[in-house]
């Protein structure tokens, strides 16, 4: 077999546009999970790594000596990046294959396809290696897992989605060895989450069913990642790393003895075994990302979550009084949230002693039941799309029914201010005020772009809210099917709304 010359592709953020949040990371694991998988199974080929996060671009590598192209993306990425796309279009040699990964290829194959020959729409090491052996062997495509692609009669095929065990795959070290100096270094622990909750598209990627990497293998890989970047901060980018109490417990005694510092994504409930807390504390998990959304119960009802509203206060002080600092995205966007009640929820996050909440529109991709008989809170056109803000969860990507866009952006950037006036009424204890210092000035860092979207949003809206802000919904509507329509009857061809086997492996 020849020597396989592969570039992976990391797409950026708009300059206008930054995560300016305290967990903005440095890079995104899953394709460099890819690309250590694809490095293990051909161990002669050139994988490379072009990281746009730090400020690379796909014209600084040789386009015309590749022979496949990856590229991995959220819709905010792929929007912020449409000249970079155009660009490997014309200069990949005659051949080449570009696959793209990623959430937006996930969820709006349609549009990655405009610029991929394949999109993987779930798990991407195992299909990325089958789509490759295929080709190189002149095989069908056909029983690659988790893969689309446009047939030779222009229709999207959509191919069985798999899920797959435990996979032995650790990030390559080499990959990160251009690295800017990391304020996190992200990894993953495991994979899946049994939980169902509505907005959350991650367990369409990764799965329900939680799978562990063994803790002496996530020694070892977070080990050589910090011999590679001397960062010793991990953001465990894991959907539930809590799920298993004894998992936990193996990790807390597997990393006693390291300088390490985590940040880990759990749910509030986490709070109720404060002595695994506190021994994953001990460990260097000082900090938990938590699903908490909400403090309103209709709220936390509309996105199927299963938790006691009572409780979500009681817990999060239980965090603060144990010194465990909270990060929180606090969604907005649904009817019954109102001024009045975007505003309270603001003040009830410093009450509760979030450290760090980040104030989101509820977003969503259209067509997602069309496609993939899956849930959607927000009907299609309802969906502002195909701009670089585009499911920047920071960044108001809807219509709401009772309060213009630009109204609903106004409430999510004044949030922050509601939020730090109170908390620093409260907090006393020096360390936690420096924290919310840190935070005001990573905010700030991000209102330049929030204007810069409301004043979009001002045009944009302008036709279709009435005097009093309620949405002309049958005008937008009418809208959206004069632009999408044609879309929408391509998609529907394609639909496995009624495939109830794809139905029940894509929602396990």
């Amino acid at each position: 077999m020849k020597s396989l010359n592969i570039l992976c592709v990391q797409l950026g953020f708009h300059d206008a546009y930054p995560d300016a949040s305290t967990l903005a990371t440095t890079y995104n694991d899953g394709i460099y999970y890819v690309a250590s998988f694809i490095q293990q199974e051909y161990p002669d080929a050139r994988v490379e790594m072009c990281q746009m996060f730090w400020g690379e671009k796909p014209e600084d590598f040789p386009l015309a000596e590749y022979d496949y192209i990856l590229i991995s993306a959220l819709a905010t990425h792929f929007w912020s990046n449409i000249a970079a796309l155009e660009l490997i279009q014309r200069a990949k040699r005659p051949g080449c294959v570009v696959i793209m990964g990623g959430p937006h290829a996930a969820f709006a194959p349609y549009e990655a396809l405009r610029y991929a020959d394949y999109a993987v729409i779930a798990e991407g090491e195992i299909p990325s290696v089958q789509l490759i052996r295929a080709l190189e062997s002149g095989e069908s495509v056909t029983e690659v897992d988790n893969l689309a692609y446009i047939d030779a009669d222009g229709e999207l095929k959509l191919n069985q989605i798999a899920r797959y065990g435990n996979i032995l795959n650790a990030i390559n070290p080499k990959f990160l060895a251009r690295a800017p100096k990391l304020h996190w270094a992200t990894v993953s622990m495991s994979r899946g989450c049994p939980f169902a909750c509505s907005f959350c598209y991650a367990i369409r990627l990764l799965g329900r069913r939680f799978r562990t990497k063994t803790a002496e293998d996530v020694r070892g890989e977070l080990d050589a990642l910090y011999e590679q970047t001397g960062c010793n901060r991990f953001y465990v980018t894991d959907l539930n790393f809590t799920t298993r109490k004894d998992y936990c417990r193996e990790i807390a005694e597997t990393f006693r003895d390291r300088d390490y510092k985590f940040i880990a994504m759990s749910r509030v409930s986490h709070a109720d075994d404060m002595d695994l807390v506190l021994d994953l504390k001990r460990s260097g998990f000082e900090e938990y990302c938590l699903g908490v959304e909400s403090e309103d119960p209709s709220v936390l009802q509309a996105f199927n979550k299963r938790v006691d509203p009572s409780e979500q206060t009681r817990r999060l002080l239980r965090f603060a009084e144990n010194d465990i600092a909270i990060h929180s995205a606090i969604i907005f966007g649904l009817d019954v949230q109102d001024r009045p009640a975007i505003e309270a929820t603001a003040r009830w996050c410093a009450e509760a002693r979030i450290m760090h909440p980040v104030f989101v529109c509820l977003a969503e991709y259209p067509f997602q039941d069309l496609l993939y008989g899956a849930r959607q809170d927000v009907e299609d056109h309802r969906i502002i799309m195909e701009v670089p803000t585009y499911q920047h969860y920071s960044f108001v990507g809807i219509f709401p029914r009772h309060m213009r866009p630009s109204e609903l952006q106004r409430g999510i950037l004044d949030s922050y201010g509601i939020f730090f006036q109170r908390a620093f009424e409260i907090e006393r204890r020096p360390q936690r005020r420096a924290r919310l210092k840190s935070y005001a000035r990573s905010v700030e860092r991000g209102r330049a772009g929030m204007e810069q979207h409301i004043r979009f949003l001002e045009e944009l809206e302008k036709p279709y809210y009435t005097a009093s802000g309620t949405l002309k919904e049958p005008l937008l509507k009418a809208d959206f099917d004069a632009r999408h329509g044609a879309l929408r009857d391509w998609l529907a061809r394609s639909s496995k709304r009624s495939d109830l086997e794809f139905v029940k492996g894509y929602a396990r």
